[in-house]
């Protein structure tokens, strides 16, 4: 200490007699810090005995070298967490925010390196390091010096002069709800395009730059600016160009960010931004890093994914069934990487969003790969993430008319049944139920298949129970209600579902607060009604709650089509004495009759012949 003692004496002597030794005196200083190993003490003990008004005096001199020392005197003096507040409340922020417009390089730059230190992690309230400098005017000062420092020379003194301007940008814009109202916001944006666009191969300029858009970004006023300015081709030379890790992933982290509207999506499809973000996977697959490529990778699939939720987006990308994009994402499904396979099925889920895509990707084989991986991990112990992904796409590809023949000829009923009967997870098993009935609309043959198959019939009237799980619940019931449908009334298989208990979830389906399910419960219901009304069909049909659920789908104002359904199953059921007299409750009969005055001609001539034949009877 008595080294420092004699440093801050010959400083003190120097600012009041000696100003030509004022830059030793703080450089000696600066030096004694620097030969700490933590140098925490020795700034508190700086600051206790009076350095920063010497330091202050110094800043605020004529001379450019007493300007420097002094601000790089604070700038190690701010590094020290207990003593940013100190640099504040003594008032040398306004001051170094006058020195980022000097016209000598080091002066500028050691003033930016103090403010950027004072700033970091100080988010005080109104003493805070940020708020004193938005009010000393730094915002305008600080972009100032970057569009100097991004047109300046490329010498050592230059380029730390751009590291350090923009390293205190990202430290004031941790805070960026504060800076948003400055008037620099729409010129900031295009001086960081312009540095990300000279600097993309540089590792630590570009974190920086990137990390500030990210902050940015996370505000309505600031997302818009960087939207409207559409930094694309910035990005893509970023990914394309930069090796490091760490800015690849910071540069990745931004574009999903950014992503979330459909607008930028498309932005970003239209820029290029998907098949630089494939190089970029390619290079990390290709030549792989143990602890940096695999959440590299996986945020890069991430990414792609999410750029293809965007309907236009998707289209750009998909090209036709030709885009470059696309054809990589078609081999990820064969490749060895769990995280590639799983974003190709998820890809092959989105692009599927179109009948015309859904045709040209099955004429395309795209059906028989996603069969292929799915018939590897079609059992209880595969992996869920991935056969979600691949159901889901599967759906989509089964929704054309035209595919359907097509995917049963493929083998899909012979991987999707024997999944069936062995997987337990609720949103893979949604999203089986949903592929499956899919696959049997309009197919009659498959639809028996699917009846037939006694083990997944026995765990459809399970699933149908399953209050946990509304989607299951759910689904599992359509499904019964489509094989129904599309059996050309198999007796083999209605009787086989009668005798397995799925009349009952058909009438709980006829609670449904959704109308197609209901409509589709009462379908259903009128089919086996009207071909195989055995005793233990009638059994079951009475000894739930129908007649309830009869009376409030009819009691309430459903569309006509739903209300004909309803009244035709009541006119079915009256071809036998007992369900006949078990629907024949006041509350039918009263609903029946306000139905003879609806305005749907259908709905009246049913409702007329129902009140008949209750009247026989």
């Amino acid at each position: 200490m008595e080294g420092v003692i004699t440093s801050l004496t010959q400083l003190k002597v120097a600012v009041e007699d000696e100003k030509e030794n004022i830059p030793k005196a703080l450089e000696d200083l600066v030096n004694k810090i620097h030969q700490e190993e933590d140098s925490t003490e020795l700034c508190e003990g700086l600051m206790s005995d009076g350095v920063l008004p010497l330091a202050s005096s110094a800043i605020q001199s004529d001379s450019p070298e007493s300007q420097s020392k002094g601000a790089e005197l604070i700038a190690e003096l701010a590094k020290v967490e207990s003593c940013r507040q100190g640099c504040v409340s003594g008032g040398v922020v306004p001051h170094l925010v006058t020195c980022m417009g000097s016209e000598s390089t080091a002066v500028a730059l050691q003033a930016c390196r103090a403010l950027g230190n004072i700033c970091y992690e100080h988010v005080y309230l109104a003493d805070g390091g940020r708020v004193c400098v938005l009010e000393s005017g730094g915002p305008s000062k600080l972009l100032a010096l970057l569009q100097r420092a991004g047109s300046c020379g490329d010498g050592p003194d230059e380029r730390q002069l751009r590291l350090v301007a923009t390293g205190f940008l990202l430290n004031l814009l941790n805070s960026y709800d504060s800076v948003q109202n400055q008037s620099m916001d729409a010129a900031l944006v295009d001086v960081l395009c312009q540095y990300l666009e000279s600097y993309a191969e540089d590792e630590d300029i570009p974190t920086h730059v990137l990390l500030s858009l990210s902050c940015m970004a996370d505000t309505e006023n600031g997302r818009s600016l960087v939207v409207a300015r559409d930094i694309s081709p910035q990005l893509v030379k970023v990914l394309n160009v930069n090796e490091s890790a760490e800015v690849t992933e910071t540069c990745l982290e931004l574009i999903s960010n950014l992503a979330e509207p459909e607008s930028v999506k498309t932005q970003l499809a239209a820029g290029g931004v998907c098949e630089a973000v494939v190089s970029v996977i390619r290079r990390h697959r290709d030549h792989p890093s143990a602890e940096l490529s695999p959440p590299i990778v996986k945020t890069a699939t991430d990414l792609i994914v999410l750029i293809l939720v965007g309907d236009k987006s998707m289209g750009i990308i998909y090209g036709g069934g030709s885009g470059s994009v696309y054809q990589e994402l078609v081999s990820w499904l064969g490749s060895e990487n769990d995280d590639l396979q799983i974003a190709g099925a998820l890809a092959m889920g989105n692009f599927a969003r179109s009948d015309a895509h859904c045709i040209q990707m099955v004429q395309g084989g795209i059906a028989e790969k996603l069969l292929t991986l799915l018939s590897s991990h079609n059992t209880g112990d595969g992996d869920i993430r991935l056969q979600h992904a691949l159901l889901a796409a599967l759906r989509n590809l089964s929704i054309a008319k035209e595919n359907k023949g097509t995917l049963i000829s493929q083998g899909v009923l012979d991987v999707l049944l024997p999944m069936a009967k062995q997987v337990e997870t609720f949103p893979v098993v949604f999203k089986l139920l949903a592929t499956l009935r899919m696959v049997i609309d309009g197919q009659s043959e498959a639809a028996i298949k699917v009846g037939s198959c006694t083990e997944l019939i026995d765990k459809l009237v399970l699933w149908c129970g399953i209050n946990d799980h509304p989607g299951v619940q759910g689904e599992a019931s359509r499904l019964v209600a489509w094989v129904i449908k599309n059996c050309q009334g198999n007796k083999e298989v209605l009787e086989g579902l009668v005798n397995a208990g799925c009349l009952g979830p058909l009438v709980f389906m006829l609670g449904s607060e959704h109308p197609v399910m209901v409509n589709e419960a009462a379908l259903a219901l009128t089919l086996v009604a009207s071909s195989i009304l055995t005793e233990k069909t009638v059994t079951h049909l009475t000894s739930g709650p129908l007649t309830d659920r009869l009376g409030s789908v009819a009691g309430n104002p459903h569309p006509p089509e739903i209300l004909a359904n309803i009244l035709s199953l009541m006119v079915t059921l009256t071809t036998n004495e007992t369900t006949c007299k078990y629907i024949s409750t006041d509350e039918i009969r009263t609903v029946i009759k306000k139905l003879n005055s609806h305005t749907n001609e259908q709905v009246k001539e049913l409702a007329g012949t129902l009140e008949e034949k209750l009247k026989a009877n």
